[in-house]
C-alpha cells in the first residue's frame, strides 16, 4: 500500500480512480451474477448486505490499509452467502420468516388496529400516506391495510357496491 503513498499526487489519484473502477466492475458483476432480486423493496438482509460490502470494499477504493485483493475476496464471500441464503430461504421457508418477519394486519374495512400499530410502531399518518398513495381520501375506504416485512404498508381498497352488480 505504501507504494502508493509515494507517487505524485495525479499518479495516486489515478490509482484511486483505476481501483474504484475495478470495485464497481466487481461489485455490479457479483451483484448481477449472484443475485436479481428487486432492489426496491430491500429486506433487513439486503440492507446488511448492502452495509456490510461497502465496508468490504472501502479500504480497497482509498488505497486505506486493506489490499484491494483483499476487499475483492470479502466482497465475493458476502455475494455468496447472499445467495446461498437464498436458496435457504426458498427451500426452508420458515427461517425467511423468523429471520425477516411475516405481514402484519393493522387495519381492516377502515378501522385501524392501534394496539398492532404501537407494537410495530407505525404511526397513524404513515398508514393515511399509503392510503392516499392508493388514490383513496379516507379510512373508510379500505378493506386491508397490511404492514410488509420489508416496512412499507400495502392497501386493499373496498369494492365499491356498484362494482360488485
Amino acid at each position: 500500500m505504501d507504494q502508493y503513498l509515494n507517487l505524485p499526487l495525479p499518479w495516486f489519484l489515478a490509482a484511486i480512480g483505476v481501483r474504484s473502477v475495478i470495485v464497481l466492475v466487481a461489485l455490479v458483476g457479483g451483484i448481477r451474477i449472484f443475485g436479481k432480486r428487486d432492489v426496491g423493496g430491500l429486506t433487513l438482509i439486503d440492507l446488511v448486505m448492502v452495509l456490510l460490502l461497502g465496508n468490504a470494499v472501502q479500504n480497497a477504493l482509498t488505497v486505506g490499509s486493506g489490499h484491494l485483493g483483499v476487499g475483492l475476496v470479502s466482497a465475493g464471500v458476502l455475494l455468496v452467502l447472499d445467495r446461498l441464503m437464498g436458496f435457504l430461504f426458498i427451500r426452508r421457508p420458515w427461517i425467511e420468516k423468523k429471520l425477516l418477519g411475516e405481514p402484519t394486519v393493522i387495519g381492516v374495512n377502515g378501522r385501524l388496529d392501534e394496539r398492532t400499530m404501537r407494537r410495530e410502531d407505525v404511526e397513524r399518518d404513515d398508514v393515511l400516506t399509503a392510503v392516499r398513495e392508493m388514490g383513496l381520501s379516507e379510512l373508510s375506504q379500505i378493506r386491508l391495510a397490511v404492514l410488509e416485512p420489508d416496512g412499507t404498508i400495502s392497501v386493499i381498497p373496498r369494492e365499491d357496491e356498484e362494482d360488485k352488480s
